[in-house]
Parts: structure tokens; C-alpha cells; sequence
């Protein structure tokens, strides 16, 4: 029986509440996931199933089964030859401090890392106009917004991306783009208001034909954990870090744990850091794209230091993506790089 003829029983066991659901197997949600990505199901289940999962929270094998469908319809990316590629997804945006995911970005690039940034800037399922009871995208500067105030607009086809990666080493394409049939799900909230589901889904799939480093990140520690589990069920490479206002990059006055995943095990990079802090790192005046950029531009220019928890979360990604053996080889580059920029 396909989900959609048992669709009365999907929705009598998740739409209980969190007390009492019943949590959908693997296998289960893998195939309600891909008749909703396929556009069969009727608009009335699809908003009673984001209500539902919104209210009951999904199981780690739930949010497995979903990302095995998203990767099911998606048309891959062909991957540069050489280092894995690293694939940032960017859906929120900040405004009480800067956006320095562009910079993290730009440090990987500039070591000949392939670095894809997805997001909704640019398509569809953007959220910028909307004020939502859970969310206010209101004064939020965006990576796209940044990226292409840096010369870094958005690729217009999976084509593009693969010559801007090839090129440049850094591509940012919308869910449009990049995948239609999820952006047509995540565009339902502009309808319903609240996230569900598919918010986590998008931090989960991998764009990429073959493997990739995915750099994913979430505020909430019960979405941490959970996250976790679903990458290291997956058998994915991944690093995992508490969100800096919804994006996956170090807070720059205090570093998270930064956790990677890789063939199934967990290992640490770096702690959170918890010590006092004695001296405020050197940031931009505020969160606007064109501050923002002029302080990535300075850091890339070796006119100013690099935010220490970022340089951190840099070497992380160098040493999974192959372009440093270890972590002291890979701050190295890092040192390297800005002191050549400087000179």
C-alpha cells in the first residue's frame, strides 16, 4: 500500500501531539517524502502534515527517510575532481551581528576547496517581505545578498554551478535551481507561516553527485542531537555546530563545539568554548551587506585578523575536504594565505 492510500493512518499516527505520535518508519517516510515531492498529494494533507510534524517533531529515521527522497529527485551536481567539495545551506540570514558565512566561504575557496551555498535568496521560497509569528525575516542580511555584492551572483543552472566551482571554487544557487521540487515545498510556509519538516531537510541533503563535507547547523540542542544521529545513520560526512542565527557558521565572539561526522563515528575538532571573554574580536559596525563587505574584503586582504572561532571551523573543513592532512597543517594554509594577501 502506497502512502497515499493510507494517508488517514500516516496522519492518525503523527498528528497526536508530541505525547502521543507515533513516529513513521524509515521506509515510510521515505515514500510519503517523495509523493509530496512529486506533487500527489492533495493540498489539504500537505498542510495537515506540516501542522502535524511541526506540533510532533520528527524521529531521526523520520528525517533520514525524508532526505533519501530529496536526494531521489534531485539532479546532482558534478563535482570538481580532486578535493570533496563543501556545501554550505544558508536560509536565514542575520541582523544583530554580520553574516560572515561569505568569509568562511571565501577563506575554503581560496585553498582550491569547491564550496556550494544553497539558499532561498533569489527564488521563490524567499521569506523576505514576510513578517511570521515564528520567524521575522524583517532587516535580515542574507548570504546571497552579500555573495553577490562580492561578485558572486546566483548560478543560474546546475551548468553554471558546475563552471563556477571549477572557476571560481565558490557557487551560490537558489532551491530553485537547485532543486524545484523541494523550493515548492518550502515555498508552502509563505502560505502557512510556520517552518516544518522541510526546513531541516534542506541542512541535510547532499547536492552532489558524489561525496561532499556538508557544514550544517541548528540552533535548538534537541535538533543538534538529532541532526547528528540522522548524518551518522546516513554514513555522511558532515560537520555539525549550534547555529549562528540560523547560519552554519561560528559565532565569531565565542566558538560552539564543532563536530565531525564522518563513516558513521563522531569526533570533536574543538569544544565549545566557554572562557570568559577578555577582549572583543574585531567585527564589522553592523550587520549591512555593505559593511559586511568591506570587512570580508579587508580580512581577505590581510588588513585585518581572521575571527578566531571562524579560522577554527575553516581548519575543520580543510582537513575533511582533503586539502590539509591535519589541523595544524590546515591553520597554517590559513596563516599563509593572509600573510600573502597582506604582502
Amino acid at each position: 500500500m502506497t502512502p497515499t492510500q493510507d494517508l488517514r493512518h500516516i496522519l492518525g499516527a503523527v498528528a497526536r501531539g508530541q505525547a502521543h505520535a507515533i513516529d513513521l518508519s524509515r521506509e515510510t517516510a521515505r515514500a510519503l517524502f517523495a509523493e509530496w515531492l512529486d506533487g500527489q498529494l492533495p493540498a489539504l494533507v500537505q498542510g495537515a502534515l506540516w501542522t502535524a510534524f511541526r506540533f510532533k517533531g520528527e524521529s531521526a529515521d523520520e528525517l533520514l527517510g525524508f532526505t533519501l527522497a530529496t536526494e531521489d529527485r534531485l539532479t546532482p551536481v558534478a563535482a570538481p575532481s580532486g578535493l570533496r567539495p563543501v556545501v554550505f545551506p544558508s536560509y536565514n540570514g542575520a541582523r544583530r551581528h554580520a553574516n560572515l558565512l561569505p568569509l568562511l566561504a571565501l577563506l575554503l575557496a581560496r585553498q582550491g576547496v569547491p564550496v556550494l551555498i544553497h539558499g532561498a535568496y533569489g527564488g521563490r521560497s524567499t521569506d523576505a517581505d514576510l513578517k511570521l509569528p515564528d520567524h521575522d525575516p524583517s532587516d535580515r542580511t542574507t548570504t546571497g545578498e552579500i555573495l553577490a555584492d562580492l561578485g558572486f551572483p546566483p548560478a543560474a543552472s546546475h551548468h553554471a554551478v558546475r563552471d563556477l566551482l571549477e572557476r571560481r571554487h565558490l557557487a551560490y544557487v537558489s532551491l530553485d535551481v537547485l532543486h524545484p521540487k523541494l523550493a515548492a515545498i518550502l515555498s508552502l510556509r509563505r502560505e502557512l507561516g510556520v517552518r516544518s519538516s522541510v526546513h531541516t531537510v534542506i541542512k541535510l541533503f547532499n547536492p552532489f553527485a558524489g561525496p561532499a563535507v556538508l557544514c550544517a547547523a541548528v540552533t535548538h540542542p534537541a535538533y543538534l542531537a538529532r541532526m547528528r544521529a540522522v548524518f551518522v545513520a546516513a554514513g555522511a560526512t558532515a560537520l555539525v555546530l549550534r547555529a549562528t542565527e540560523g547560519e552554519p557558521v561560528a559565532h565569531p565572539r565565542r566558538r560552539p563545539a564543532l563536530i565531525g561526522i564522518e563513516g558513521g563515528c563522531e569526533r570533536e575538532w574543538f569544544p565549545e568554548d566557554r572562557a570568559p571573554l577578555t577582549e572583543v574580536p574585531d567585527l564589522p559596525q553592523d550587520h549591512s551587506a555593505l559593511k559586511t563587505c568591506l570587512f570580508i574584503e579587508e580580512v581577505l586582504a590581510g588588513q585585518r585578523g581572521v575571527p578566531a572561532a571562524i579560522r577554527d571551523q575553516a581548519a575543520c573543513l580543510l582537513v575533511m575536504s582533503g586539502a590539509a592532512p591535519d589541523l595544524a597543517a590546515a591553520c597554517a594554509c590559513l596563516d599563509q594565505a593572509c600573510r600573502l594577501a597582506c604582502g
